[in-house]
């Protein structure tokens, strides 16, 4: 007998005879066994979306070849992806063992020492500090703060390094919102975005670099031509200020900006070929010497054509050599009729009009600015585009204060090399008028 009565169901043990229910010791570990996969799916989802911003904002850094516009996106880019309430980047000056950002989101232009404070430390060290109270580190320099009011509490300052591995530039993220310091994520990510950003900033310190042998190069051409005379020392650099300021009242900026002011600085660079007696005769030329002069033009063009331009300024030489040219197709070298004229040559033109009228030269004295306006008005039309002449007019007090600022550029008068206004063989706009008879 097994004690069992009849219909009763006898407890069968469970596979491994412990007699427990095994359903229920399922019941208890699957919550835990979820959680912590929602909790790896959750970490594994919010990386991939990390690194997909960091490869976002690495794809715009590598677009951006400005240096200043770099820092500020890298700034700003930098401090939204960690939460912090500010960002700066520096960069390493070597030449005087500095770092400088002109870039500090909340702040201006910072420079001091590398080795002075956390980011130079950083700088000097090439090692990653993440403090969580600055005031609590003696490294930290507390004197931006007392100046700017700011609180700074917690800081991760991680080291740019360039292609050789030696530092660049300092990242340094300021006081995580929400408060707490910044942890072991934040300084992965960092260094996640670190080595792109390093990348993008000696590409953009580059082109600075070639920026700046381009710009001393063209200088140096200008140069070479205002110094063949006294009497226009000093033209091309006024004629590409006067330039510049009716460019931006046309609403010109950035790369056409450079461009233009290339091309006005260069303008004239085709005189290097015309003989020291034409370009100092203090009287009328005669037709054939006008003609002489006016070949200076062409010799523009095809000096500057030897030169090998950068992409964005391949317009340059164009530029440059139709300064001459008039709206009603009556200028030279060529003759061309306003729809053929680069509207950069029409802003020199009257640029380089502006400056013939109103600084002294061999054949006459300087006209002030009312006599200037209205010879350029009976000028316009014919000779000069009326957009421009607007753009002029709109600009005229800005025109203003750079010609007396420039004044110190002017020819120095003589008795004997100035004229009366009445003697005045020649100005610009005579020459060209001149030139249509003939």
């Amino acid at each position: 007998m097994t004690g069992h009565g009849k219909g009763e169901r006898r407890k069968q043990p469970n596979r491994r005879g412990t007699g427990v229910d095994r359903r229920k010791t399922l019941g208890g570990s699957a919550p835990r066994e979820r959680r912590e996969a929602e909790r790896r799916s959750h970490e594994r989802r919010s990386a991939g979306q990390r690194l997909e911003v960091i490869l976002d904002i690495t794809r715009q850094l590598m677009a951006v070849t400005d240096l200043d516009a770099l820092l500020h996106t890298m700034a700003e880019q930098t401090a939204n992806l960690l939460g912090a309430d500010r960002a700066t980047i520096y960069v390493i000056d070597r030449e005087r063992n500095e770092l400088w950002s002109r870039v500090a989101l909340g702040a201006g232009e910072i420079r001091f020492p590398i080795g002075r404070g956390i980011a130079g430390t950083v700088a000097q060290t090439g090692e990653t500090i993440n403090i969580s109270d600055a005031y609590k580190d003696p490294r930290f320099n507390p004197e931006p703060d007392r100046l700017s009011g700011y609180q700074t509490k917690s800081l991760l300052t991680f080291p740019m390094k360039g292609n050789e591995g030696r530092v660049i530039g300092v990242f340094q993220v300021v006081n995580k919102k929400g408060g707490g310091p910044f942890n072991a994520e934040d300084e992965n990510t960092l260094a996640s975005l670190g080595a792109s950003a390093a990348v993008a900033v000696e590409n953009a310190q580059l082109v600075a670099e070639q920026k700046r042998l381009w710009q001393s190069l063209i200088e140096t051409l200008a140069t070479t031509v205002d110094a063949r005379d006294q009497q226009t020392a000093g033209h091309s650099q006024r004629v590409t200020r006067y330039a510049t300021i009716i460019g931006r009242s046309m609403g010109w900026m950035g790369k056409d900006l450079e461009k233009l002011q290339a091309a006005a600085l260069l303008h004239d660079y085709g005189k290097i070929a015309v003989r020291d007696q034409f370009l100092q005769k203090p009287g009328k030329l005669d037709e054939a010497e006008l003609a002489y002069m006016k070949a200076h033009a062409e010799k523009t063009a095809e000096f500057l054509a030897r030169l090998v331009f950068p992409l964005d300024m391949r317009e340059v030489p164009m530029i440059a050599s139709q300064h001459h040219e008039r709206m009603d197709g009556k200028g030279y070298p060529r003759g061309l009729n306003a729809d053929r004229i680069h509207i950069g040559a029409r802003i020199v033109a009257a640029a380089d009009v502006f400056d013939a009228l109103t600084a002294p030269r061999y054949y006459k004295p300087a006209y002030p600015l009312d006599k200037t306006m209205e010879l350029m008005k009976e000028m316009t039309g014919p000779h000069l585009d009326p957009r421009v002449m607007e753009a002029v007019r709109r600009a005229i007090p800005e025109l203003a204060r750079a010609m007396d600022e420039l004044k110190s550029t002017w020819p120095k008068p003589t008795d004997e090399g100035m004229g009366t206004i009445a003697e005045a063989a020649l100005s610009e706009r005579d020459a060209t008028t001149a030139a249509t008879k003939t």
